[in-house]
């Protein structure tokens, strides 16, 4: 029961990133400061929720300016860390990005279907062959923005309810 502000908010981050592939900063930005005060009074205590919101940033800032992931999802880590701790989110990323590779193939194949798979895959042959980069077409897998809150949602759910129920634990 203590994991239901968690479960809302993953849920709401969803919905909004499928819908808008948007995760809007007042979601995520305010459920930080609720997650610091949720466990100053009923938590672990605010250095925990402290330390994992700083651990995330430390983790996920080379994330973004790399551009591996956009701000949203960067946001949406930062406020899943100062909720769970520092340790279960590094399983929850980890899951994440497990969960992430075939929840996009499966969320870019309803986009543009089997003829933007065989495009792509084709430029990436002709790419590899001719050593020369090709733009690629619309129509095609790679020109497409898939939302990665999901995945990191579905990670956090995954991670949280592991270690809730002790079945596996990466970090002890």
């Amino acid at each position: 029961m203590e994991q239901l502000p968690l479960l809302l908010f993953l849920m709401a981050a969803v919905w909004m990133d499928l819908t808008s592939h948007k995760i809007p900063n007042w979601l995520t930005l305010s459920f930080i400061p609720l997650a610091l005060l949720f466990h100053s009074y009923f938590g672990q205590g605010f250095p925990f929720a402290l330390t994992g919101l700083v651990y995330a940033f430390i983790v996920l800032f080379p994330f973004f300016i790399f551009r591996f992931m956009a701000g949203g999802d960067i946001k949406l880590g930062l406020a899943i860390a100062t909720f769970v701790g520092w340790q279960v989110f590094l399983e929850s990323l980890l899951y994440g990005l497990m969960l992430g590779l075939p929840l996009v193939l499966v969320l870019a194949w309803r986009r543009v279907g089997w003829q933007g798979f065989k495009t792509t895959f084709t430029r990436y042959g002709l790419i590899l062959g001719t050593r020369r980069y090709l733009a690629p077409v619309p129509g095609e897998m790679a020109g497409l923005r898939v939302p990665y809150g999901p995945a990191l949602a579905l990670g956090a759910a995954l991670a949280v309810v592991l270690n809730k129920y002790q079945i596996f634990t990466l970090v002890s």
